[in-house]
């Protein structure tokens, strides 16, 4: 459906693992990133969902049948950690979207320390994903969806160990370290696909 409907383009493929357990994570502009990340994405995922989506009917039920993680976002919920480390050491992978809930704006945030601590956590790297188009496909506050193409990139992995390697930080500031990695790994991801 996305590739008819919004010409679905997907590339490095060959960057996500094909066993074994990662952290993909993402940018968010729109309601559509989880499902086109998912479709886009050559292995299932679990995803991190904000717990509030769970109390809708038919939502909650859907992001129960697919093994989504609710994640209180007010807080450090450290259930939720635990939960997604859970399924990282079965060697499932998990997919979050680190800038803190969709960038209104549709421009790219900043990736926060979560992602660090959990691949910390959990000893796996993290996969880089961005998406393009979906803000435009359907931006906020939308209800139609609009004719737009969609971009999915997948990167290299950035290693667990990004920021171990510096004397002296503390470990939320070598948390904060491997998520300005990623961060900066999405920004060259996204001039590829604007170039």
């Amino acid at each position: 459906i996305f590739r008819l409907r919004f010409g679905l383009e997907v590339s490095g493929r060959e960057y996500v693992p094909q066993q074994g357990s990662f952290i993909l994570a993402s940018n968010h502009v729109s309601y559509l990133d989880p499902p086109v990340i998912g479709v886009a994405c050559p292995r299932r995922l679990s995803f991190l969902a904000r717990s509030s989506l769970f109390r809708h009917p038919l939502l909650g039920a859907f992001l129960r049948g697919i093994h989504a993680i609710p994640l209180k976002r007010e807080e450090g919920d450290l259930g939720a950690v635990r939960a997604a480390v859970l399924r990282l050491h079965r060697g499932e992978p998990v997919a979050m979207f680190p800038e803190g809930g969709r960038q209104l704006s549709g421009r790219l945030g900043e990736a926060k320390r979560g992602v660090g601590l959990l691949a910390d956590a959990a000893r796996v790297p993290v996969i880089p994903a961005v998406v393009r188009g979906t803000f435009e496909a359907l931006p906020p506050g939308s209800r139609r969806l609009a004719r737009a193409k969609i971009r999915v990139a997948f990167g290299p992995p950035i290693p667990y160990t990004t920021g171990l390697a510096s004397p002296g930080r503390s470990v939320r500031g070598r948390h904060q370290q491997l998520a300005n990695a990623l961060t900066q790994q999405w920004r060259r991801m996204l001039e590829q696909i604007d170039g």
